[in-house]
């Protein structure tokens, strides 16, 4: 915790990781290089990152390349040999890189990663014949809601304020000294509070401190 601004700063918790050799490659004979820029990472023997569930580590500088990636994983041997590792999927090399999105899996291009991570950390993890890609830090910080926080922020702001579509705020200032039954205050609550998917049960007005008092409750997400 910043002590002088009250910020949160977080770290990654990059160190103990181990992040593996990534190149990338100028082009492929025989492969689809017009969609694709192809990389290579390099692995142990005995490299379990594809089975273990955990994936592998690597850093990738940001390229300005809108073609999407795929990587091959590169083995050495104990005879100073290499080998590459073969998708399960398709019986060759190649892994293409995918986001996780709210719809599914979807392209990403190489350039696009950056907005992941600006530092070039990236995660792979195997799914479906592809390697997912997050970011390569990560952090325990828990994140817990913001329901009443939202509340006080939705009474305050006033259309023409800096609270976005598809809500404009109440504008409580403008109800004040009125009556919430005949002012259209309670229409205005409920219809700002529903755009922010939450369900007004009561209100009341406090009549010692002239508070506006709200009892809530947020709408199930349906969307998956």
């Amino acid at each position: 915790m910043d002590a002088e601004y009250g910020e949160v700063e977080t770290s990654g918790n990059v160190a103990g990781k181990s992040f593996y050799d990534f190149g990338l490659l100028a082009a492929v004979a025989g492969a689809d290089n017009d969609t694709f820029r192809y990389g290579e990472i390099a692995v142990p023997e005995g490299f379990t990152g594809l089975t273990n569930g955990r994936g592998v580590h690597v850093r990738i500088p940001y390229t300005p390349d809108v073609r999407r990636l795929a990587v091959r994983f590169v083995a050495g041997s104990g005879s100073g040999g290499t080998g590459y590792l073969k998708n399960p999927a398709t019986g060759k090399p190649w892994f293409p890189v995918m986001a996780d999105t709210e719809t599914g899996l979807s392209d990403i291009t190489l350039a696009a990663l950056f907005a992941l991570n600006a530092d070039g950390l990236y995660r792979l993890l195997p799914q479906e014949g592809c390697l997912v890609v997050y970011s390569g830090e990560d952090t325990d910080f828990g994140i817990g809601t913001a329901k009443a926080q939202n509340e006080t922020f939705l009474l305050k702001a006033s259309a023409g304020n800096l609270y976005q579509h598809p809500t404009t705020g109440v504008g409580l200032i403008d109800y004040l000294h009125s009556s919430l039954e005949n002012n259209g205050l309670a229409a205005k609550l409920q219809s700002e509070f529903s755009a922010d998917r939450v369900i007004i049960k009561n209100a009341y007005m406090d009549s010692a401190t002239g508070e506006l008092l709200l009892e809530t409750v947020e709408k199930e997400d349906n969307r998956g």
